[in-house]
């Protein structure tokens, strides 16, 4: 059964509003649908660990997103989105509070055994984007496929009069999206989606005509064999197995994007396609190898870090491409771009930090799962923070093994310049050290969630987070 679950924080103030002609600058002008109200809705859709190199909007040789194609073609398509962290607390943290996981605080931290719960929730006290738009006089709501960490434990519904968690397939969670948007359709309102497809396990739905033959279909297992085989770093897996694991993940997608052309027809239907902000991004990616890395939310390379960000603003019909990069905290910043000056004025202090930030990814430790395998877990105990200075991007280690990549040269992060090139390396580690002291840092493991219970460990060992009680 879905979880439904109104706010427990911060009750809606009464809203004031203030009529204008057009919206700001930085979004599409032209007269509202409804004249009496410039208010837009604003609708963001996570496409949980899909990276942006295996969509055929970002050049992937497999047309697995025809529908996301279809509307790039009318919206801003950023070439080098980068997620905060790879994984999903911390990264939806960073899109809802326009903030860093060492300034929100809500990242994994050092534990000492693998039963406990090694991730701090989001603070009651940060403002998210949704309590700001509810203040604002917007409907909230938000559906939401993964029951692991999206779940209110991580405080991440902060701001939501209906948060909906169910676990399922886009197509299950669009039988529920479909009637709130029908009754809230004739008001401002700010949709949250995030679809589970691309997770595991992978929604390897045979697709008739995608590949022949169609992927396997199973519950995890070839993604466990790729596991055992890369993790311990000893060979090279077999090929044949990471294509496998490949075209199951690439199927999910499609099944994906099929879902998410379904959603984009009904807000046409509804009428409020047009006047709505809509922005479609990704937490993060996923490994199938590189860096002797599976899945995700193990270190700050690529793979797991770019992810894609198109934004059509209200009454926008054009397709544009932004070159620069942009990290996932700027959202609500765009989003703030997108209100009326006198909502943007009073809102846009609390999540513009982000505008002036460098473009920063963190990881702090990894889940339990891995922390706790005495074949690998040693690996894991650390803290990565990479910063970006295009093409540079610097990988502060606190194991002391940094790196540096020049990302034009060497995409794949396989020739390490930290040694040849340290007064880059110097540099971009003192940008960092200089940022981070400039800001206020949340207490590390601040607020500690409590001890999981036996049926949320049961679901984050299906999504693959934790293992048995030993570790595994």
């Amino acid at each position: 059964m879905p979880i439904l679950c109104a706010s427990r924080r911060r009750p809606a103030r009464a809203a004031i509003f203030v009529l204008a002609a057009a919206l700001p600058a930085g979004c599409t002008s032209g007269p509202p649908p409804r004249s009496e109200d410039p208010r837009p809705n604003v609708i963001l859709v996570t496409l949980d660990t899909v990276r942006a190199d295996h969509l055929s909007a970002y050049g992937y040789s497999r047309r697995t997103s025809p529908n996301l194609d279809a509307f790039a073609l009318g919206a801003t398509r950023y070439e080098q989105a980068m997620a905060t962290a790879p994984w999903t607390v911390p990264s939806h943290a960073s899109l809802f509070t326009g903030k860093m996981p060492f300034e929100h605080g809500a990242h994994s931290f050092e534990v000492a055994s693998a039963r406990e719960n090694n991730v701090s929730p989001l603070r009651a006290e940060e403002t998210a984007l949704a309590e700001a738009l509810q203040q604002e006089g917007y409907a909230t709501g938000a559906f939401v496929s993964n029951i692991g960490y999206l779940s209110p434990w991580t405080q991440l519904d902060q701001g939501f009069a209906t948060y909906t968690v169910e676990w399922g397939y886009a197509q299950r969670l669009n039988r529920d999206i479909r009637p709130w948007l029908e009754r809230n359709r004739n008001q401002p309102f700010f949709l949250f989606i995030n679809y589970m497809d691309a997770h595991r396990p992978y929604n390897a739905s045979p697709r008739p005509g995608f590949l022949d033959p169609p992927a396997v279909q199973d519950q995890g297992q070839l993604l466990d064999r790729l596991i055992e085989h890369v993790l311990p770093g000893a060979a090279p897996p077999p090929p044949e197995l990471v294509q496998q694991v490949i075209d199951q993940y690439d199927t999910a997608i499609a099944n994906l994007d099929e879902q998410l052309g379904v959603l984009l027809g009904w807000l046409r239907e509804l009428n409020v396609f047009d006047n709505s902000l809509i922005i479609i991004t990704s937490d993060h990616g996923e490994y199938f190898g590189e860096h002797n890395l599976v899945e995700h939310s193990k270190d700050v390379y690529q793979p797991a870090i770019r992810v894609p960000l198109l934004v059509k603003r209200p009454r926008q019909t054009e397709g544009a491409v932004e070159a620069e990069l942009i990290s996932l905290a700027r959202v609500p910043g765009l989003v703030m771009d997108c209100m009326p000056p006198a909502i943007a004025q009073r809102r846009r202090a609390l999540f513009d930090g982000a505008a002036s930030a460098p473009v920063m990814a963190e990881n702090s430790y990894s889940r339990t799962k891995d922390l706790f395998d005495p074949r690998w877990g040693a690996r894991f105990n650390r803290v990565r923070t990479a910063i970006y200075d295009w093409p540079l991007k610097f990988i502060r280690s606190s194991d002391g093994r940094d790196e540096l990549y020049n990302l034009l040269e060497d995409p794949g992060e396989l020739r390490n310049l930290a040694a040849s090139h340290a007064s880059d390396a110097a540099r971009l580690r003192e940008r960092l050290e200089r940022f981070e002291a400039g800001r206020t840092r949340a207490p590390a493991g601040g607020v500690r969630a409590a001890e999981l219970s036996d049926e949320q460990r049961r679901i984050l060992r299906s999504l693959g987070y934790v293992g048995g009680d030993d570790g595994e």
